[in-house]
């Protein structure tokens, strides 16, 4: 049996709920064995030998541990069994989630003690993402246990994040099993979205927007709605079926924008109006021509994808705030977002008040919310309470 045990400041910060451990936190621990390549399941103990449970070690990552939870007895199930039981609880978790048509968060990585694995359902279209050697190397096996509890017609790995390469994997499209579907349409909240599984941003669409699109479908009757970094719509959408006056549409993708215009067609919306172009450069204009909204979303990409990003971050986001506020009409709404975990929740509201300095008009905070449910937050791991949407008003 494989055991590794910790030094006694990591001892410390396992016990807390960190999910990650770093080579110089192991004893003397010789993970340069074949074993541990590309990654293997193990027991970890603190420094007095008291039992923490199991962990995926690894020796390509500078985080040598991902812990995953409890197992009972003292043994290391084998790997099939491991997997087996991670990924039939996490799904029997969303059991009433899970529906014809729906789109739903299967595995969500350390949320789920699955460390390195997302599986996102779009009806019956399975695309996961593997971000770890040890999950990589068993896609075969997560493909087979996924189809044994899921009827479907395709599983997906849309293998290419950037974030691979750390692991030294590389970054690849691969059909694990079913036939290749391009296109896939799910229904959220009445609204018909069309889904690319090859091509979309992630594994075809931000699911974890769920909440706040409904929100935005709540308060968008008879509005004039500016949705920023529209990607193919969703928003927009979710604006449309709640009665909004008009819908634009802001992103640097045609592509996108096009396919958010289908969807307007799909689900026989008027249609909105589409801007190709940076959205920094889009929002002064608008601002130049005196243009104003009811309801302005503003959900941009991560700002900060690690620490040395988070001070310039931090200013993109105060200067979309900033210019996004000045683009409400009184009375109007901004849902703001942010999806980079290393700026934390206390940063964010920080940046939104800085963004709402000198301005001729109170702004107040109508509410705070995040992912939906089938993102699960833990607790003690802060790192899965990424995005953070703030619901904001003009206040005259």
């Amino acid at each position: 049996m494989l055991v590794i045990d910790l030094e006694k400041n990591a001892s410390r910060l396992a016990r807390r709920g960190h999910p990650w451990l770093y080579k110089d936190d192991l004893k003397a621990a010789d993970l340069v064995d074949p074993v541990f390549s590309p990654g293997t399941i193990v027991r970890v103990r603190d420094h007095e030998g008291r039992d923490l449970g199991l962990a995926c070690a690894s020796i390509r990552s500078k985080i040598a541990l991902r812990l995953c939870g409890s197992w009972p007895g003292d043994g290391v199930p084998s790997l099939d069994e491991f997997l087996a039981n991670r990924i039939g609880r996490a799904i029997s978790l969303r059991e009433g989630l899970i529906g014809e048509r729906t789109g739903v968060r299967l595995v969500y990585g350390e949320a789920d003690q699955i460390p390195g694995l997302v599986v996102d359902r779009y009806d019956d279209v399975l695309v996961l993402q593997a971000t770890t050697a040890l999950i990589d190397a068993s896609l075969p096996l997560v493909a087979s246990i996924l189809g044994e509890l899921i009827e479907t017609r395709m599983i997906l790995a849309r293998n290419d994040l950037s974030i691979r390469r750390l692991e030294r994997l590389p970054q690849e499209v691969v059909l694990l099993a079913g036939e290749p579907v391009e296109r896939v349409s799910i229904l959220e909240h009445g609204v018909t979205h069309l889904v690319r599984p090859y091509a979309g941003q992630k594994t075809g669409m931000y699911l974890d927007q769920r909440p706040a699109r409904k929100r935005v479908q709540e308060l968008a009757s008879g509005a004039r709605v500016l949705d920023l970094f529209s990607y193919q719509g969703a928003f927009s959408m979710a604006a449309l079926s709640g009665g909004a006056a008009s819908a634009t549409m802001v992103d640097q993708s045609i592509s996108a924008l096009e396919l958010g215009l289908e969807t307007a067609r799909e689900n026989g919306f008027s249609e909105p109006e589409l801007i190709q172009g940076n959205a920094f450069d889009v929002v002064r204009d608008l601002r130049n021509r005196a243009h104003q909204y009811d309801l302005v979303i503003l959900d941009p990409p991560a700002f900060c994808k690690n620490r040395r990003e988070v001070e310039g971050g931090i200013r993109g986001y105060r200067d979309l705030n900033r210019a996004s506020l000045r683009l409400l009409a009184p009375e109007g709404r901004l849902l703001t977002c942010s999806c980079s975990h290393h700026l934390k929740p206390e940063m964010f509201e920080n940046v939104i008040r800085q963004s709402a300095l000198d301005l001729p008009f109170r702004v107040i905070v109508e509410d705070r919310f995040g992912s939906g449910e089938d993102h699960p937050v833990l607790v003690r791991v802060p790192e899965t309470e990424y995005l953070k949407v703030r619901q904001l008003r003009r206040w005259d």
